[in-house]
């Protein structure tokens, strides 16, 4: 055999060696959307839930007490794969929901909660560790999103993340107690740099222009709507519930809708359209999202 032959074939021991043992490059960190649901005789209880996937089980377990309203209560407890085997709770979630489709059993004292993957996307600094989403029913007592989420943030984020926000929008989350805004202002991450040009700076500064209390509620439940960068039926939703829990109403006594709303803060919706941030000529999300955070930010 040609000694240039025997020399390309060869196996460096040392080189392969060196691959195995090297240390693997960290699993890149996702967001995970899984449906956990107790099914029981009389009816089904069900969380949506946003998850990181570098978690560890042991701290889904915790996310899962806060969820289904068994915080501060003790029973055994264990996770199994969906092949029925003991999973390590030091272990992260995405070990096990790599994919949309994977299924967990979280077992509680005598309570199974399966735990569906349904997607997951990347993630950034900002996006919230774990964030219910949605739900129906509860163990103790009915379904109380906000509380979840309040309860999951942490007092000590909830103040981390106000204290970077203008007291008026402060203020009107502290007067509806939609604690959901909380998850979204962390996930704004208001200390982020912006790079808007400074006149686009300056005048989002002057905003709201109108002086009247509800002109100021109206115009801050549509920024924080528009900060959703959902579609118009989201948008809609958030500013007529959020006027409607602050109390605000039509001088028929019945519920304000979008166009009233809109209404009440026009001017300033008007300018923001100039900036870029609404209307029918919106800049990309990315450019809109830094006009939102120098308007909410302190």
């Amino acid at each position: 055999m040609p000694t240039h032959y025997a020399r390309d074939n060869v196996i460096s021991l040392t080189s392969a060696r060196e691959q195995r043992d090297a240390p693997k490059e960290p699993e890149p960190e996702l967001t995970l959307i899984v449906r956990a649901i107790n099914v029981q005789a009389d009816g089904e209880v069900y969380r949506q839930i946003g998850l990181n996937s570098a978690m560890s089980l042991d701290e889904l377990h915790q996310v899962l007490n806060i969820v289904f309203g068994m915080a501060g209560e003790k029973s055994p407890w264990r996770f199994e794969d969906q092949l029925r085997n003991l999973c390590d709770p030091a272990q992260p979630v995405g070990h096990y929901l790599e994919c949309g489709g994977d299924v967990l059993i979280y077992y509680w004292g005598l309570w199974q909660i399966n735990l569906h993957c349904l997607e997951m996307y990347p993630r950034d600094n900002g996006t919230p560790r774990a964030l219910c989403i949605g739900g129906s029913g509860g163990f103790t007592g009915d379904f109380d999103q906000a509380t979840i989420n309040a309860e999951l943030t942490g007092t000590d984020t909830i103040r981390d993340v106000l204290s970077r926000v203008r007291p008026e929008v402060i203020d009107l989350v502290d007067r509806t107690g939609v604690f959901d805004f909380i998850p979204l202002l962390q996930a704004l991450d208001l200390k982020r740099e912006t790079l808007i040009d400074a006149t686009r700076h300056h005048t989002s500064r002057t905003l709201p222009v109108e002086n009247s209390a509800e002109a100021s509620d109206a115009f801050w439940s549509c920024v924080l709507a528009l900060s959703c960068l959902g579609n118009d039926d989201l948008f809609t939703e958030v500013i007529e519930s959020t006027m409607s829990t602050l109390g605000w109403v039509a001088d028929d006594g019945s519920p304000l809708h979008a166009p009233e709303i809109t209404s009440a803060c026009e001017q300033s919706l008007r300018i923001l359209a100039d900036l870029g941030a609404y209307g029918p000529s919106k800049l990309a999300p990315v450019d809109r999202l830094d006009i939102y955070r120098e308007l909410l930010r302190f």
